[in-house]
């Protein structure tokens, strides 16, 4: 059986809410179903703010240290600036983009435990520029 296709962008939301719900009431790990959720809204933010030419969420410059975990290995990061959706990291080594990571914050940040995934990663002089966007945090302290 063949849904019928997206016509517009309410159409696709009405897709995106049924699948969240599909996904509420199967065996689904919550996780994955806040992170649908929160597409969604984000989906929504991104539209309204691609049509005023802005980002989905402003930057933040900041600096620190932290850690990467990715696969179990800690890589060392500096953080380069935060926004509402995640951060920005400079690593000594690339990170596969789409990669599920935790980032842990040392010093005056810390304060939670970010779960996520690799946005992007770039060459950036002789680092590397990883975009981490956030699906959890988990307070600490």
């Amino acid at each position: 059986m063949s849904e019928p296709s997206v016509r517009n962008f309410s159409d696709w939301l009405a897709h995106l809410d049924a699948l969240v719900e599909a996904a509420e009431a199967g065996p689904v790990d919550p996780v994955i179903v806040d992170y649908l959720r929160t597409t969604r809204e984000r989906v929504v933010v991104l539209r309204e703010r691609m049509a005023e030419d802005q980002r989905l969420a402003p930057r933040h410059e900041t600096n620190g240290e932290a850690r990467l975990v990715v696969h179990g290995q800690a890589l060392s990061v500096r953080i380069r600036d935060r926004s509402a959706g995640g951060f920005g990291l400079l690593a000594g080594e690339p990170v596969d983009s789409g990669t599920y990571a935790r980032l842990d914050i040392d010093g005056e940040q810390a304060g939670a435990i970010h779960e996520g995934l690799v946005s992007h990663c770039q060459v950036e002089g002789d680092r590397y520029r990883v975009g981490f966007e956030v699906v959890s945090s988990l307070p600490i302290g």
